[in-house]
């Protein structure tokens, strides 16, 4: 009797501790040099912003359904984190050297100051272009080598956490399945091969990958961007079939085909059309397809805003217009340009893929320097950087117009042509219509053959 009454009570005492148990994370931290006003996490079917006070600390409670692998955002700056129920994670950092300076504490900091050097080393370490540029062989051979550094980064940090180990081998997986999908592609453009495949067995280990796991779409970062790089390369293989169709059209036909209706399909594709709804020739059909998806009410509000704001920047519409502080002086309207094409590069001093463009922009102005076209940059910069604007721009001796936005993303022109990220190119005809509201950039060929025929 004695024997039951104590097994009774063992059992009330664990299933206390199994109520007691919270159900909670708890996040705090301090941001040095921070401009950011809030902290922004997300991950798992979880969002929640947090306000950074006055000193730069900030401290939350985050009521998590899963334990696993989030993102972190403070500013335009963003690093992953783990995070468990029941677990505390203190963060220190630098805004001006945001991942180098980050230090973590708690229950799970170990864990946080391992994540932190292994995307750090990814930072220092891993050149895209050189990897791959490499041949099949040593590109394999050089994602094995990574994996061993970050084996070694693991082990000293001494983790003995079983429930992130097995969490974090299953997101090795999916980041490796990762960089092959992206493989083909990524070799043709930085080789400048448009013919090149991989070998028949190239994707041989991917074949046990559940590319309709709708559960772990939910639950992983990384596996919905394998998600994406793998529509992405079906439609580039159905794109090379077909000829001219356009990819953003066999991309969401791919993801309809493959993905039942819900929430990972859902969001695969109203995702996607955030950038690939585009104000060309194939906007209405596009939309067609995401709207006949089964898509929720919410998301096609939102997109239908967006497809009924791009239909107003098509081909032949007359284009918003401007009147921006140039940087000689005085002020520059489109209609000052009018009599010519205008082709506009909408920019920032901070963006690096702006300022990527930058040496094939001076080429191209060079090379059409006596035809009827004017080059013009528009910098969307905050007033902060106002002189950093006018010092780069001397400093690069960057040509053509050189613009300053007036109130940077909120200037009118910039909503007008519905600008969510830069570079964004646009090209106007000499009556102040639109030949192309997302133009291609300096550096790709079409450029040259688009100008060409209007010339």
């Amino acid at each position: 009797m004695k024997k039951i009454g104590l097994f009774f009570l063992v059992l009330l005492v664990i299933a206390c501790e199994q109520e007691e148990k919270p159900q909670y994370s708890i996040l705090s931290g301090t941001v040095e040099n921070n401009t950011a006003e809030t902290v922004f996490v997300r991950g798992n079917d979880f969002e929640q912003r947090t306000q950074i006070g006055e000193n730069g600390s900030f401290l939350d409670t985050l009521h998590i359904k899963t334990d696993g692998f989030y993102e972190m955002y403070v500013g335009r700056e963003r690093t992953g984190i783990y995070l468990e129920k029941g677990k505390t994670l203190s963060v220190t950092l630098n805004a001006n050297e945001f991942d180098e300076t980050l230090k973590y504490t708690g229950d799970l900091g170990n864990i946080n100051n391992f994540l932190a050097a292994k995307y750090l080393w990814n930072e220092q370490n891993l050149d895209y272009k050189e990897i791959f540029s490499m041949d099949e062989a040593d590109f394999f051979k050089q994602l094995d080598k990574n994996q061993k550094s970050f084996d070694s980064l693991y082990t000293a940090n001494s983790i003995t956490n079983e429930n992130f180990k097995e969490k974090l081998s299953v997101e090795d997986k999916y980041a490796r399945a990762i960089m092959l999908e992206n493989y083909q592609e990524a070799h043709r453009y930085y080789n400048g091969n448009t013919d090149f495949k991989v070998s028949d067995s190239f994707y041989d280990e991917l074949k046990n990958v559940n590319y309709t796991d709708t559960l772990a779409y939910r639950n992983s970062v990384a596996y919905q961007s394998l998600l994406d790089a793998h529509f992405n390369r079906l439609a580039a293989e159905a794109a090379a079939e077909n000829g001219n169709v356009d990819q953003a059209i066999l991309y969401l036909k791919k993801v309809d085909e493959n993905l039942p209706d819900g929430y990972a399909k859902e969001r695969i594709m109203s995702s996607y059309l955030q950038f690939g709804l585009k104000p060309n020739e194939r906007l209405e059909e596009v939309f067609n397809i995401y709207k006949n998806s089964n898509p929720g009410s919410e998301n096609l509000a939102a997109l239908t805003e967006r497809y009924n704001k791009l239909k107003t920047i098509t081909k032949g519409n007359p284009s918003p217009t401007f009147n921006f502080e140039n940087h000689k002086g005085g002020y520059t309207s489109l209609e000052n340009l009018k009599g010519k094409y205008v082709y506009i590069d909408v920019w920032a001093t901070w963006c690096g893929p702006c300022l990527r463009e930058i040496p094939s922009l001076k080429e191209v102005e060079k090379e059409y320097h006596n035809n009827n076209i004017e080059f013009v940059s528009i910098s969307i910069d905050e007033p902060k950087d106002y002189d950093k604007w006018k010092q780069m721009v001397s400093a690069k001796e960057l040509g053509g117009i050189q613009l300053m936005a007036d109130n940077n993303w909120n200037s009118k022109f910039v909503k007008d042509y519905a600008i969510l990220g830069i570079p964004r190119f646009i090209l106007i005809d000499p009556q102040g219509n639109i030949v192309s509201a997302d133009a291609p950039r300096p550096s790709d060929p079409e450029l040259r053959k688009l100008i060409d025929g209007l010339m």
